[in-house]
């Protein structure tokens, strides 16, 4: 996918007849489903989260898949990292022995993904908000 792309599209969701909140939290909550361990169920998610609250859903699903085959990895490895720092954990936990180890480490797990997953929906949140707000300042003047 070519950048120009991703900005084209990231400039008509700020164009869109959504407020600024509502396309932050749905950047807020696709971030948070993406990041946190949803096993592939991330969209669903997100489509299910979108009957209950009100968020733009387009800009929703586009973060929910910040998350993918190459980057799962990663970030369970981030969670395990973060969530140990609370948890006296003696397992080396890699990217090879995850599975293997996952009850064990499941809680750490668990803790890292709820403090990495809004932090970066809050980071998520604020961005996304401050853009749109500035694109539309823009276009005002």
């Amino acid at each position: 996918m070519k950048w120009k792309t991703i900005v084209d599209f990231f400039w008509k969701i700020a164009k869109s007849n959504s407020s600024a909140e509502e396309i932050a939290w749905g950047a807020a909550i696709g971030t948070f489903i993406s990041v946190f361990p949803t096993f592939g169920l991330g969209m669903l998610l997100v489509i299910v989260l979108s009957r209950l609250l009100k968020f733009n859903l387009t800009i929703a699903l586009a973060a929910s898949i910040i998350s993918n085959p190459f980057t799962s990895p990663f970030f369970m490895l981030l969670n395990y990292k973060v969530g140990s720092l609370f948890f006296d954990s003696p397992i080396v936990f890699d990217v090879d022995n995850w599975k293997d180890n996952l009850k064990d480490t499941g809680l750490a797990i668990f803790i890292g993904s709820l403090i990495v997953s809004g932090s970066l929906a809050v980071i998520a949140y604020f961005f996304s908000k401050f853009m749109v707000l500035k694109f539309r300042n823009k276009k005002e003047l």
